[in-house]
């Protein structure tokens, strides 16, 4: 059973913490800093490589030649030529269409032949494209008729040509050669097109530049001269068909004529026809007379009241203004009598008088307009009808002449078209004559290709660059994926980031040339181990409210991670301050603490565990002062059977003994539940950790593994920090300072107790 715990009212135990494992912009820093010679020597190798490479590499020449191409070719004539209105047209596929002409097959043939790059024709001649053929297969072997044969079959196919012959592959390598070292390149926002040849010898570079932008041009005036030319062949045979169909339909047109015994059917001089249009124009007239009169009556009947006529009549003027002067008379007398009065009573009686008179004289005159606008409207009538008839009798007569010159009229109409079509097309046959014999082209030459002076590639200082660049991508790359392997803390603050245990102290790596770590941390007070070890002694006198706990486990993931070096040192440091301090090795399967005091482990803690022994029997003096020790005692068959027995809570009890501390090195805890048990019986645990080598998955189950025993380590200890971590802002007094020792062998600095 576990011992209650002094400390516990005053040690809470931390709760179980999320573990950071994210990436810091300062664990990236610490990364590059760290592998920074990987990173250096990437970059060089990268840099020395592609510059002797790009050194290395044969010097091409660019030569670069300037043409524009119009949209339409400047004309010498306003003629059109066979190509009609296509060029006019430009919906930006023109300008590409003449940049794939540009890299044609057709026009590299071209190119090649006007600088006779091509092969040597007596050697093609001498080619036996038999024996070619012959000899390239006479290395086949049988086909196979399985599935691997196919297979094989398949691939032979696609790396071999279907042709045999030499010459044609030769040729075609040569066109590709040249195919290869043209670039085209269009100026933005123009129609200007740079043509850029890059080529081992300038002036070969030169004259294939000059070379293809000629081609290009000729290729494309005999394009046109072409589409002349067919355009002019093809309206030739038109135009003579078009001329026998106009002499047939001529000669049929007079034939019937002359049977028919047909005067003329001609509109403009035929009476009948005249006549019909005298009379269609006279109804129109007509009908536009009778229009306007329905109009003007409609008018008439609406505007009666408001009309010109009754406004302008003088009778009806001068009534309205007797009418005017006897109510501004009866007005005023209205202000001397009354209306009954009979002078009054006359007056309005003349007044109503004239208005009597007036509506009578109104109404005359709106009925004499009215019957004036109707008679009109008769007439009109009249008139329409009469001239209808008449036009209907021309129609008829018309008609009957038409019915017999129907046939008359087809086949005028006939004789009509095929004399249009002949004269258009022979129209068109002189134009398309014309421009032919004038060479038009959209394209000119702006700048002609000259010899370049220094070669366009290689650029060894672009290379130098490139190469420096992918070496630091490399480099970091390499980095990382070594970094990203390493999966071991490294760094002080990823102890308390990944474990969420306070970091106790950082113990730093020394070279055990002269002396062991255990000789340094024990015997070299002026050593930094030692230092490190009474800040870690520091750090344990205030993580509690009483100061550093009485019973300390210290354990590890695995083994060789500086525990035992860590529990002698912290319980040396223990010492020095004037306490009792009892060292107990906890590891019974693989006990060390012996070995590292010079002394034998006959007798120790197994048989304190196993049997009725009294610890001070197995308790050994030391060659410090105040410092006492345990051995692991002999090996027994079931450590972790003792541990949970009583012997250890009677051995760690206060009571029993009078130690101010006990410091148990324990085993690894992976593995083994011997650490575990221990943890549970003390009051506090220390987890060391080795910098650099202790695995997180390793840690990540060893504080698991104490959690889920209710243990809660009090907090962790790096140890073996390299010196190189000073560089990332790691550094430790312990690098700094000395320390004045009394005649005890004490530093001056800490306060000695007796």
């Amino acid at each position: 059973m576990r011992p209650e715990n002094p400390l516990a009212a005053y040690v809470q135990p931390a709760p179980a913490t999320e573990i950071d494992d994210s990436l810091h912009l300062r664990d990236v820093l610490r990364i590059i800093l760290k592998r920074k010679w990987w990173i250096v020597s990437a970059s060089v190798l990268f840099l020395l490589g592609s510059t002797i490479s790009t050194l290395m590499e044969t010097p091409l020449y660019r030569a670069s030649t300037t043409i524009q191409i119009d949209r339409v070719a400047q004309r010498v004539v306003d003629y059109r030529d066979g190509g009609g209105n296509a060029e006019m047209w430009d919906d930006g596929s023109a300008l590409q269409t003449q940049l794939e002409l540009l890299r044609s097959k057709a026009l590299v043939e071209r190119v090649m032949e006007m600088l006779q790059l091509d092969l040597d024709r007596a050697k093609l001649a001498s080619r036996d494209p038999a024996k070619d053929s012959g000899s390239a297969t006479t290395t086949e072997t049988e086909p196979r008729d399985d599935w691997i044969g196919r297979i094989l079959t398949t691939l032979r196919k696609r790396s071999e040509p279907s042709v045999k012959d030499m010459s044609v592959l030769d040729r075609e390598s040569v066109i590709g050669s040249l195919r290869g070292s043209m670039q085209v390149e269009p100026v933005t926002g123009s129609r200007l097109v740079r043509l850029n040849v890059i080529g081992a010898n300038a002036e070969q570079a030169a004259r294939i530049a000059n070379a293809w932008t000629e081609a290009f041009i000729k290729s494309n005036l005999e394009r046109k001269v072409d589409a002349s030319s067919y355009a002019r062949g093809f309206l030739e045979q038109e135009v003579g068909k078009a001329k026998a169909r106009l002499e047939e339909s001529e000669r049929a047109l007079i034939e019937y004529t002359k049977q028919k015994q047909i005067l003329t059917v001609d509109e403009k001089s035929n009476p009948n026809s005249q006549n019909y249009a005298d009379f269609s124009a006279a109804l129109s007239r007509a009908e536009q007379e009778r229009i306007k009169a329905e109009a003007n009556y409609d008018e008439v009947k609406r505007t009666l009241s408001n009309s010109k006529d009754l406004l302008d009549n003088k009778a009806l003027a001068t009534f309205r203004e007797n009418k005017a002067k006897l109510e501004l008379e009866y007005q005023e007398q209205l202000r001397t009598y009354k209306p009954g009065h009979p002078k009054m009573q006359a007056l309005q009686a003349q007044i109503d008088t004239a208005d009597k008179r007036i509506v009578e004289e109104a109404k005359a005159i709106t009925t004499s307009i009215e019957a004036n606008a109707k008679a009109a409207v008769d007439s009109a009538r009249a008139q329409e009808d009469r001239l209808r008839v008449r036009v209907d009798a021309a129609k008829r007569n018309i008609l009957e002449v038409q019915d017999q010159g129907i046939r008359y009229g087809i086949l005028k109409r006939e004789v009509d078209t095929n004399r249009e079509l002949y004269s258009g097309l022979l129209t068109r046959l002189k134009e398309v004559g014309v421009t032919a014999q004038v060479g038009t082209n959209n394209i000119s030459v702006i700048d002609k290709a000259d010899v370049p002076l220094f070669p366009f590639r290689p650029d060894v200082m672009r290379g130098a660059m490139t190469g420096l660049l992918l070496g630091l991508m490399a480099g970091l790359a390499l980095a990382f994926v070594i970094e990203y392997m390493d999966d071991s803390i490294k760094f002080p603050d990823e102890v308390e980031r990944f474990t969420g245990l306070p970091l106790m102290g950082v113990i730093p790596m020394v070279s055990a040339s002269k002396n062991s770590p255990i000789e340094q941390a024990t015997h070299d007070p002026r050593s930094s181990l030692a230092e490190a070890y009474r800040s870690v002694r520091t750090a344990l006198q205030f993580s509690t409210a009483k100061g550093a706990p009485r019973s300390i486990v210290l354990t590890s993931c695995t083994k060789n991670e500086g525990k035992t070096t860590s529990a002698i040192a912290l319980a040396v440091a223990l010492s020095q301050m004037g306490k009792r301090v009892l060292l107990i090795d906890g590891d019974m399967r693989n006990p060390s603490l012996h070995r590292a005091f010079g002394t034998d482990h006959m007798t120790g803690l197994s048989n304190v565990l196993s049997s009725d022994t009294d610890p001070i029997t197995v308790t050994r003096k030391t060659e410090f002062k105040n410092l006492y020790l345990i051995t692991g005692g002999p090996l027994p068959p079931n450590p972790a059977e003792l541990l949970s027995g009583p012997g250890l809570t009677r051995l760690l009890s206060p009571t029993a003994s009078s130690f101010d501390h006990i410091v148990i090195d324990a085993p690894p805890i992976l593995g083994i539940a011997d650490s575990i048990i221990l943890c549970n019986q003390v009051d506090a645990t220390l987890f060391v950790i080795e910098s650099s080598k202790t695995r997180k998955t390793g840690i990540r189950n060893a504080i698991r593994r104490l959690r889920q025993s209710g243990t809660v380590p009090l907090g962790a200890i790096l140890t073996k920090l390299g010196a190189e971590m000073s560089m990332y802002g790691y550094e430790t007094d312990f690098y700094y300072y000395g320390h004045r020792l009394d005649q005890a062998g004490t530093p001056v600095s800490e306060p000695v107790k007796t």
